[in-house]
C-alpha cells in the first residue's frame, strides 16, 4: 500500500477499509465518482501487481 500514490492509496484506504460507498469516497476527496473510479482500478491493478511480484520471489 505504502508505494501506490497518495490519491490511489486514499482511495482505496476510504472504499476498502473506511467501507464507504463510491459516491462517498468521491464527495470526501472532493472528485467525481469516474475518477475515484479510475483512481481505484489503477490503485487495485499496482496492488495486484505487487503481490504477483512477491508470489513469484
Amino acid at each position: 500500500m505504502a508505494a501506490l500514490p497518495s490519491r490511489q492509496r486514499e482511495a482505496v484506504v476510504l472504499v476498502h477499509y473506511q467501507e464507504l460507498t463510491n459516491i462517498a469516497a468521491a464527495d470526501l476527496m472532493g472528485i467525481s465518482v469516474e475518477a475515484l473510479e479510475s483512481l481505484l482500478s489503477r490503485g487495485r491493478r499496482a496492488l495486484r501487481a505487487a503481490l504477483a511480484d512477491v508470489k513469484e520471489a
